[in-house]
């Protein structure tokens, strides 16, 4: 296959930090780019690396609203653990979720406040 242009690769890219953004794991992102676009495994993780990368600098950059994405986070992981069939991945995402807002009672995002028991 041809090498893609500077054009098709930042396409290329987008696509992948759209795929990221819609929770794909690298594993699927990687398959997708293989299958699609013929690329190597190399080349489909250098893809990736810049998806990724996309992804840091949209959430560094001095517009972005912070409390809009923790917003877009919880969503995302409230979703993730409403469609988990595994019951792992649903503890996981209410632990994430756990540090990410403090909402349990020993969460170690949450209040510093110490409860015996009796």
């Amino acid at each position: 296959m041809a090498k893609a242009n500077a054009e098709a690769t930042a396409e290329r890219v987008d696509h992948l930090q759209g795929m990221i953004l819609a929770g794909e794991p690298n594993t699927a992102c990687l398959q997708y780019a293989r299958q699609a676009w013929g690329v190597s495994r190399a080349q489909g993780y250098k893809l990736i690396k810049r998806a990724w990368r996309q992804v840091h600098d949209d959430i560094e950059g001095t517009d972005l609203d912070r409390q809009e994405m923790l917003a877009l986070c919880v969503q995302t992981l409230l979703e993730t653990a409403g469609q988990a069939k595994n019951p792992r991945a649903v503890v996981a995402a209410i632990r994430q979720l756990d540090w990410m807002c403090g909402l349990g009672i020993n969460s170690s995002a949450g209040p510093r406040v110490h409860r015996r028991s009796f």
